[in-house]
């Protein structure tokens, strides 16, 4: 009797432990296990690249890339007039060029969206790109979608060009918040279904109707093409004939990247695809046409950052070579350009492989056989040797994974039978939850059944009243005792300017949901870039980096989530004013330092909670009020800009200041952006001046500081920086302070 009992009780908690997997998969945004899952894949697909092994260099591919690269478009002699818009003649050079070679299809990702007559009156640049269309009779151009009233709306490239061309595809691609995964297949435009960018040269490439593959969607609901798996194609129902309310307007689907990114640098890395410099390509292609004879050619940048992307190939890497004499060092590849994504999700198309999701019944037997080893083990022969089964069926779980995305059986130097297909994509994130919850599941039951006293973390449970951190130290019992441990960490403060005064005028309940909103939004910022919550204080938010758990870019991570921060507030203040048209515009102070403090729980024995104390603490407390001086809005210390990758963010020098109770000055920044995203035009120009007067004003060249601040002031009113150094100056003019002044501001305000 007792023996079914357990055999009973085993059973239900190994289908509970399925079951659970299954729900935290599902909610995998919510989870991490989305997160885990991508990150694996994203392995998987750079430890079985299809080319690159030593020596290869290019696979064989019917896709070649022509990219404008910076050396042509910015050599002084050779390099292009202007960079914008793209020189129509010299698109128009390399379409002829590359048709006359024998190109079969040509791939332009330059949307041509407008006519220049200035430009074209001196180079005939949009006449001479609309024969070449024309001569060709193979050229894909690009359109974007836009977000109407009415619903997404394919904004096509001008008729002028258009109506001469073979056919057009949407550039569009799955947003994605740090790493593209995932290509397009087809768009929602209007009441109609638009080709993708990749899906059109792929029709036009096998000479097929591209518009019979989109109707035959629309009618049967999904798209097909050769290899395309089950899980991708669907095409939302009420897409048409309803409200269209899917959120998304792109039909996607998992890009199989086949390689790392690629560069028209001969002793450069090997890249993914055969790639040309823009500049070089009209002799390439007369001298060697059969590099490009008969295969699909991709025109785009390869140099404007604002078209560069992280993909699972970012931090591949390669041996660099080193100075003469000097060994090689590894070095990632880093960004990958636009017009290779299409090109990988191109490549997919025209081998018919692509990333295949395992089968829900293959996944839900996968589970239930991880979750029966490692809970069964336990259940039977004890919790150290459920332990070890757990980790046994987690390595062969990550075996099987990368054995069936390389579609054979290897070892180390050895592959020993093939799998058939290629490219399965095996979860590794459900089977460990399925695993761990059996595991656990069943040394609990077996721990109570047998009358086992673990009670030492329920009793702690209570002694918390932050959830999250319950969650982290419930891992680690250790870390309940009092006191703490000195740790750099990066701290950030942040507060609602007149929050004060507006709670004085709004009703307690319409301050509260609003304050509620606020910190909702805020508080979700620093969880995603893994911070820990301190406290609220009123309004007011601290939060830290780097602790309990290791965070290795603490600094880079709370400077992104200051920037963050300010976006959404933007956000918040558009949509308040809509909500409520007599909302006053808020705005958000944040002040954010790095340094070593001490972190640990801090309280009494009844009642303690995870903080943080030190002069660090103290010292960015009180950069977020000395942005009143300068009537900025985020404002970090160099320790933290340095201990980040200052080459990722906007900056501009504010002062050397020492803040009240502190005698050392700390210098200071305003933070702006990420490197890469334009402010507006008039805060371009006034950060424009405000550096040419910097320059002269730590030359105490005070009059001329002056000119360039009110210059400053001039293009952007609302400057505070340029409008406070411009009252400096006149202080300064009128009592000069003495030739060897340090710069540095003492606070008197905390």
């Amino acid at each position: 009797m007792k023996r079914y009992t357990r055999a009973l009780a085993l059973a239900v908690i190994v289908a509970a432990s399925v079951v659970l997997a299954v729900a935290f998969d599902a909610a995998g945004g919510a989870t991490g296990v989305q997160q885990f899952e991508d990150f694996t894949l994203d392995l998987r697909q750079q430890t079985t690249p299809e080319s690159f092994q030593a020596g290869v260099g290019e696979r064989e591919s019917d896709i070649a890339l022509v990219l404008f690269d910076e050396l042509t478009v910015m050599d002084p002699d050779m390099g292009w007039a202007w960079i914008s818009p793209f020189p129509r003649a010299h698109l128009a050079e390399l379409i002829d060029a590359l048709s006359a070679s024998g190109a079969k299809t040509i791939g332009v990702d330059v949307f041509l969206d407008r006519l220049f007559p200035g430009l074209n009156e001196i180079d005939g640049g949009d006449d001479l790109l609309r024969d070449a269309i024309e001569r060709a009779g193979n050229v894909i151009l690009v359109t974007p979608v836009q977000q109407t009233d009415e619903g997404p709306v394919a904004s096509p490239p001008h008729p002028f060009f258009a109506e001469v061309a073979a056919g057009v595809g949407s550039a569009e691609l799955p947003s994605s918040f740090e790493t593209f995964r995932d290509g397009t297949l087809a768009v929602r435009s209007g009441q109609e279904l638009e080709a993708s960018f990749a899906l059109a040269m792929y029709a036009h490439f096998h000479d097929l109707d591209g518009d019979s593959l989109l109707r035959e969607a629309r009618g049967t609901g999904r798209m097909t093409l050769p290899g395309l798996p089950d899980a991708f194609g669907a095409v939302p129902a009420d897409w048409f004939g309803g409200e269209g309310t899917s959120g998304s307007s792109i039909i996607p689907f998992r890009i199989r990247y086949v390689g790392p990114p690629s560069n028209v640098d001969a002793e450069g890395p090997p890249g993914t695809f055969q790639a040309s410099a823009s500049g070089t390509t009209p002799d390439i292609a007369r001298f060697l046409p059969d590099l490009f004879k008969g295969k699909v050619v991709l025109l785009g940048t390869g140099f404007h950052g604002e078209d560069r992307f992280r993909t699972p190939f970012y931090s591949y890497t390669h041996l660099a070579s080193g100075e003469e004499g000097t060994a090689g060092v590894t070095e990632p590849y880093g960004w990958m350009y636009g017009v290779e994504i299409h090109a990988n999700a191109l490549q997919n198309m025209l081998d018919g492989e692509y990333v295949k999701p395992m089968g829900t019944l293959p996944r839900l037997l996968f589970l239930l056989i991880v979750g029966l080893i490692a809970g069964g083990t336990a259940f039977w022969k004890g919790a150290g040797w459920g332990g070890a089964a757990f980790v046994t069926a987690l390595l062969g779980t990550g075996l099987y994974a990368w054995w069936a995305w390389a579609g054979v059986v290897y070892l180390p130097g050895a592959e020993l039978f093939s799998l058939g297909e290629r490219f399965t994509w095996v979860p590794v994130g459900a089977p460990f939850l399925s695993g761990l919850f059996a595991y656990g599941g069943s040394v609990a039951y077996v721990a109570v059944v047998e009358e086992r006293e673990k009670r030492f973390i329920k009793g702690a449970f209570g002694k918390y009243v932050s959830p999250e951190v319950v969650n982290r130290i419930s891992q680690d019992p250790a870390a309940l005792k009092l006191g703490g441990q000195s740790r750099p960490l990066s701290i950030l403060f942040s507060d609602l300017r007149g929050f004060t005064e507006m709670s004085e005028r709004m009703k307690p309940e319409e301050l509260l949901t609003l304050l509620n909103e606020y910190l909702d939004n805020m508080t979700a910022i620093v969880l995603e870039e893994q911070g820990t919550l301190d406290k609220y204080i009123g309004d007011a938010i601290m939060a830290f980096w780097n602790a309990p758990e290791d965070v290795p870019d603490h600094a880079d991570r709370a400077m992104r989530t200051a920037i963050v921060m300010q976006r959404h507030m933007e956000q918040l203040n558009r949509r308040w004013s809509v909500e409520r048209p007599d909302h006053e515009t808020m705005e958000v102070r944040i002040g954010v330092h790095t340094g070593e403090v001490v972190v640990g729980n801090v309280g009494g024995s009844a009642r303690f909670d995870y903080s943080a104390i030190g002069d660090a603490v103290n010292l960015a407390a009180r950069l977020e009020p000395a942005n009143k001086t300068y009537d900025t809005l985020t404002m970090v210390s160099q320790v933290t800009l340095e201990t980040g990758d200052p080459s990722r963010y906007r900056v501009r020098e504010l002062d050397y200041i020492a803040v009240k109770g502190k005698e050392e000055p700390v210098k200071v920044y305003e933070l702006l952006e990420l490197t890469g995203v334009e402010l507006p035009d008039d805060k371009e120009a006034a950060l424009l001046e405000y550096e040419r007067a910097m320059a002269a004003y730590k030359n105490h060249e005070w009059a001329r500081a002056k000119e360039h601040f009110k210059a400053a002031v001039a293009a952007c009113p609302d400057d505070g920086p340029s409008a406070l150094y411009a009252e400096r100056c006149d202080a300064h003019i009128a009592s000069p302070p003495p030739p060897d002044w340090d710069f540095v501001v003492h606070r008197t305000e905390k």
